[in-house]
């Protein structure tokens, strides 16, 4: 990257590894010590019944979970380690991106704007935190690195009338991954077919047969989603694209869910990097950054935040679902953030956002101490102890049929009792209704484990008769921060 305007605003190298060795800690600690959220659960569920695809989510996540399982890694912790890969991957790509538009008489080494980069993507809370977790995101942040490495190349080679068909090829590959991870990967998709059909100098690779090679090899990628959602009429498309907003949700303007959706947005990627937001239009500070990475990179952010943000007016959306908007900025970051205040209050502000969140998820919520409720961060405490309770008390009732309320909570039970067999009662379609895990246990009575979220009806709909059999109460530093009921179920009715 030729910077041709005074780099002072950098920090130093050693300053960058002082940051960068304290986002590692926090890294590590994320990943090994915070307990499974609820939707790990359910992804780590979905690797025990591998599946051409899923309700909820393209599939490839659930398979790489399920191929760290193979290699021996069967605790949940072993299996984050796998995002330490996917992190040295994206790692990798920064390194690469860097090389190739870095010129050779630039004024910083290639090591200093690596560090420089590494450390300011980091450092934005989301970034760290979702690439340490087996959610999806992890995997898409690394595929999505490559992608914009391999595409940004093959464009910028393209208008130079030269042709990058290696750039063209293994970019088309990591797209297609990308759309076997999460479905927010057609805004770089379409970002990408904008920049061709936008840039006069790059609309000659519209008569190149490879172009439509490439698109095909995405495609092909995701063969398995589209024969999953073929064979079960598109349930997971309708999903996302209506059923989990409410009927009629395009009828009910939210202000409020927006305001949620651009606030979290706002200050769960960092607050400070909207300098580099709205300096991605300014042609003071695009002039000398690689042409078409930095278009391709500023079309997935519009079309990312316009969709997601209209969405969010009418329902809850939420925050982290746009972070391929932002990976594409922090790539670039050293065109579009020259304001060494600014780069030192994202560094501040991360690190102890992120230490917060870990003290928040890893020795109590906060909300012990201060007003308010988390009922994310209260639920994933105590899960031996309820694994245990249930255990106890299904012996006792020589009941064998086991589910809880909520894809979250009977998730997180199967894996803390590691069965399998544990279904879930839920107001909305899951993955468990694919597997007809509730019409199995028809007619049967079942022991549900009920949370203080889920609602009454929800288990009163479902049973003949429910009879309260136990409470147990949740504790942090003897404040209860959430309480869980066990009932018995008669004659169920999915």
């Amino acid at each position: 990257m030729q910077l041709t305007t005074p780099h002072a605003y950098l920090p130093s190298i050693r300053s960058l590894g002082v940051v960068a060795g304290l986002l590692l800690l926090l890294k590590l600690l994320v990943t090994f010590g915070m307990a499974p959220l609820g939707d790990e659960a359910y992804y780590w569920r979905w690797a025990q019944t591998p599946e051409l695809s899923y309700f909820d989510h393209p599939p490839l996540g659930a398979w790489l979970i399920a191929a760290a399982q193979a290699l021996g890694l069967n605790a949940l912790f072993g299996i984050r380690a796998v995002t330490l890969l996917t992190t040295a991957g994206t790692l990798y790509f920064i390194w690469q991106i860097i090389g190739h538009y870095r010129s050779n008489d630039a004024h910083v080494s290639h090591r200093h704007l690596f560090l420089f980069v590494a450390t300011m993507m980091f450092a934005s809370p989301t970034i760290l935190v979702w690439s340490s977790l087996i959610y999806h995101d992890h995997l898409l942040i690394f595929l999505a690195s490559g992608a914009f490495f391999y595409l940004g190349r093959y464009l910028d080679r393209a208008g130079r009338q030269q042709n990058d068909l290696a750039g063209l090829y293994i970019g088309a590959l990591f797209l297609g991954l990308m759309g076997l991870t999460k479905y927010s990967s057609v805004f770089l998709g379409l970002a990408l077919a904008f920049v061709i059909l936008f840039s006069s100098k790059l609309r000659w690779q519209l008569k190149s047969p490879h172009l439509y090679l490439a698109a095909l090899l995405t495609f092909a990628c995701m063969l398995p989603l589209l024969a999953w959602n073929y064979a079960n009429d598109w349930a997971s498309f309708g999903f996302h694209l209506d059923q989990r907003h409410g009927q009629g949700w395009l009828e009910r303007f939210n202000p409020i869910a927006l305001f949620n959706f651009v606030a979290a947005t706002w200050i769960l990627f960092g607050p400070f990097l909207i300098v580099a937001i709205v300096n991605q239009f300014r042609r003071k500070y695009t002039q000398h950054a690689p042409r078409y990475l930095m278009r391709l990179a500023q079309y997935t952010f519009v079309l990312s935040t316009l969709a997601f943000a209209t969405v969010s007016a009418f329902a809850y959306t939420l925050w982290y679902w746009s972070d391929l908007a932002y990976l594409g900025l922090l790539l670039l970051i050293p065109y579009l953030m020259r304001t060494k205040l600014m780069i030192w209050a994202h560094y501040v502000f991360g690190i102890l956002l992120i230490a917060l969140t870990s003290f928040h998820y890893i020795v109590a919520p906060i909300t012990v101490w201060v007003p308010g409720y988390d009922k994310e961060a209260s639920s994933v405490y105590g899960w031996s102890e309820i694994a245990e309770w249930v255990e106890t008390t299904s012996q006792k009732q020589n009941l064998d049929q086991i589910a809880a309320l909520r894809f979250q909570s009977t998730s997180m039970l199967s894996l803390a009792m590691n069965d399998v067999d544990v279904f879930a009662i839920d107001s909305r379609p899951t993955q468990f209704d694919y597997w007809q895990m509730p019409q199995k246990a028809a007619g049967q009575d079942v022991l549900i484990l009920k949370d203080e979220v889920a609602p009454n009806g929800l288990l009163e709909s479902r049973f003949d008769a429910v009879e309260l059999l136990d409470e147990l109460s949740i504790t942090r530093f003897g404040v209860e921060i959430y309480r869980y009921q066990l009932y018995v179920g008669r004659n169920f009715k999915p």
